[in-house]
């Protein structure tokens, strides 16, 4: 069984084939954007109108493609949050830089916060619970 992302507001399976589903949205442009369900892959698929208006450096606002929500993450506006349902494991919390060029992906197990990429070192103080 693969792992399942899911929206934390409406709980809708973000990757129902192979990729993550979600809206991107930036400046005027919005569009679909196609995702790696791999922590720390940071290959993407997106509209070619949205991907020539994004810089990097630039913060880019994600969404659910149902529900329409913002995924900024609740406790840190640096970052996106997912849930993510593994086998065998109990539900997880993903996020990764909103920012176009940074490659920094978290996983909360619920006992420890895994990394992923090469940025992740720079959020070595990450606070994604609000406190």
């Amino acid at each position: 069984m693969k792992n399942l992302y899911a929206c934390p507001h409406c709980r809708t399976n973000l990757n129902p084939n192979v990729k993550i589903i979600l809206v991107a949205s930036y400046r005027q442009r919005r569009g679909l954007i196609l995702l790696s369900p791999r922590p720390g892959n940071f290959k993407f698929i997106c509209d070619r109108p949205l991907a020539e208006t994004i810089t990097p450096g630039a913060r880019v606002t994600f969404s659910c493609p149902v529900c329409a929500e913002d995924l900024t993450a609740p406790g840190n506006q640096e970052f996106v949050e997912l849930h993510l349902a593994a086998p065998g494991v109990n539900l997880r919390r993903l996020y990764f830089s909103r920012t176009y060029g940074t490659h920094a992906t978290f996983v909360d197990t619920g006992e420890e916060i895994l990394a992923y990429g090469e940025d992740s070192r720079e959020f070595d103080r990450v606070n994604f619970f609000g406190v």
